[in-house]
């Protein structure tokens, strides 16, 4: 492991910049070159197999670095109107990437991110948010079955390709389903009480079980092992005093140890990392050691050692820990940083 930190922030008030910070341990954090200060950086994508490359998904395109971080170029991926809110490395295949955007589509590229081509989606706007267009927050694979690729997008739900990412379709039923238990309906966007299964954020898979996939929303975290025909609610508020849910990684190494970061809402003043050991049917809190003062907006983990584990609050505090979260370091980003949304580490 470098030990090289990156957080990825938004203009989200006057004067405040929108780019990317580079941090090694121990020393100050720097905006790197090459990126607007308006960018708006949302994910920040270490490649699993070229140990120079980087990606950083942002709301002015995809940004490449091939020199662990120091310097970065616009790839040119798709015209001004697309934002890019998500990058995923094919683990069978390292050239071959998928990207989601504002409004919803999937992007595909074949050589490292060099060139890409748009997908064909079909998964319409549910709601009128006053934020815009929905986001593709995340995607993942199916460990085992190569056809199948899953995506989220807030607020907007889940879609699911079974055709290698070739095309994306909406799935609904499952997470409607659950919209209409009572404990499980909310609002804030729109008046529809659904609205809050479909806030998703994250998604993701594990080799620990091929055909699970776990769905975020800010309601909490639910499990489907039929593409999302059915979703369970793992019910992390047995566990955790908040569940609004924002981010979930696997643990490189460990299939089935799980971290993922649980606050109060969108804006707030608390935020914990939680973990479990067992797919998320247990958790405990990961980060007793340190206090968020905003909600944590992302968390991610190193791509090979199993140790390193990150976090960051929307209001720019970064905790990071290189022995598995028994101890914490912290990183305040610099003033003029907008809301932070995004973290990783090489």
């Amino acid at each position: 492991m470098d030990k090289v930190l990156f957080a990825g922030t938004a203009v989200t008030r006057e004067n405040s910049i929108g780019s990317l910070y580079k941090l090694v341990h121990d020393q100050q954090w720097e905006k790197v070159r090459d990126i607007p200060d308006n960018a708006a950086v949302q994910a920040i994508v270490p490649h699993p197999e070229y140990e120079n490359v980087i990606f950083a998904a942002t709301r002015k395109g995809i940004y490449k670095s091939t020199d662990k971080g120091t310097t970065w170029r616009d790839v040119g991926a798709a015209d001004a109107k697309f934002q890019f809110w998500s990058i995923e490395v094919d683990p069978r295949d390292p050239d071959h990437l998928f990207a989601g955007t504002a409004p919803i589509s999937v992007f595909e590229s074949h050589d490292c991110g060099e060139t890409w081509r748009e997908c064909e989606v079909h998964h319409p706007e549910r709601f009128n948010i006053r934020f815009g267009a929905s986001r593709v927050m995340r995607l993942a694979f199916h460990p085992t079955d190569a056809n199948v690729l899953y995506g989220i997008a807030e607020i907007n739900g889940f879609m699911v390709s079974t055709d290698a990412g070739r095309s994306w379709h909406a799935r609904t039923a499952g997470i409607l389903a659950l919209s209409e238990l009572p404990h499980l309906k909310s609002r804030i966007e729109t008046d529809d009480d659904a609205e809050g299964m479909f806030d998703a954020h994250a998604v993701t898979t594990t080799p620990a079980s091929p055909d699970a996939v776990f769905y975020l929303c800010r309601l909490g975290v639910f499990e489907s092992r039929d593409q999302g025909a059915v979703f369970e609610d793992l019910k992390v508020g047995k566990f955790a005093p908040f569940s609004y849910c924002r981010d979930l990684r696997i643990v490189a190494g460990q299939p089935e140890k799980m971290y993922a970061c649980f606050s109060i809402a969108s804006r707030s003043n608390a935020g914990a990392v939680y973990t479990s050991d067992d797919l998320g049917r247990h958790w405990r809190r990961a980060d007793a050691q340190v206090t968020p003062q905003s909600t944590i907006m992302g968390i991610n983990v190193h791509h090979a050692d199993g140790g390193g584990v990150i976090s960051v609050t929307r209001g720019g505090q970064v905790f990071y820990s290189f022995d598995g979260a028994a101890s914490w370091f912290e990183a305040q980003l610099p003033a003029d940083a907008g809301d932070a949304f995004c973290v990783a580490m090489i």
